[in-house]
């Protein structure tokens, strides 16, 4: 505790907080109360329950999760702040954002030796703004794009697959190709982002990324 006496004015303060509270599946415990863990280089980190089978309820209680896929969910169905009113359950497909989470959820480096997931979302909505720049906005967050697919909203995420179809000279007409790439000055080799960094009191900082080899050349 402060005392009021030792300061002349009212000192400015910060917090870190959990946000919202929202719906996740029935059987789903976010990391924040699951018990499992996952043991990466000797190190046990606690990770997200998953039911074994998952019909495609949601959960009746909130829980605090910085999963995006949920998060996601959660600003489609609410009728207060988020698309709720014109938007329903059925309308989504829940089972493409379920493995959209779980995507999200799993352990993968974070550069410093440890671990982290693979996508999280800590979000500070402040004004209102365009409903579909919003979804359009929070899907890149996981790498994502939607689309209204059979009567529902469907979520796709850009991950690593399998090849679905080969391509080879012998299912080719002629057994040509044609290749079309963009103009090398319409390439971006440089970006910066700017992230709140959790290390320094969450203040705004940039991050340059880029490809030296390209900008060399």
């Amino acid at each position: 505790f402060l005392d009021s006496r030792d300061f002349t004015s009212v000192p400015k303060r910060s917090y870190e907080i959990q946000g919202l509270r929202v719906r996740v599946p029935e059987g789903y415990l976010p990391r924040d109360y699951s018990t499992a863990t996952e043991t990466k280089g000797g190190v046990a980190y606690t990770v997200p329950t998953y039911p074994e089978y998952w019909n495609g309820n949601m959960s009746e209680g909130l829980y605090y999760t910085n999963n995006p896929a949920w998060i996601f969910h959660d600003i489609l169905t609410n009728n207060r702040y988020g698309v709720g009113e014109y938007v329903r359950d059925a309308d989504i497909d829940v089972f493409s954002l379920y493995k959209i989470a779980r995507y999200c959820d799993e352990l993968v480096s974070d550069g410093k030796g440890g671990v982290e997931p693979r996508f999280t979302a800590n979000l500070y909505l402040q004004k209102a703004v365009d409903v579909y720049k919003v979804l359009k906005d929070m899907a890149t967050i996981f790498r994502g794009m939607l689309y209204w697919m059979d009567g529902q909203i469907t979520p796709i995420i850009d991950e690593p697959k399998v090849a679905v179809y080969n391509f080879n000279r012998s299912n080719v007409i002629n057994g040509n190709f044609q290749y079309e790439f963009t103009g090398t000055k319409t390439r971006t080799n440089q970006v910066v982002v700017k992230w709140n960094n959790p290390n320094n009191e969450y203040k705004i900082e940039p991050l340059f990324v880029e490809d030296r080899d390209n900008i060399v050349k």
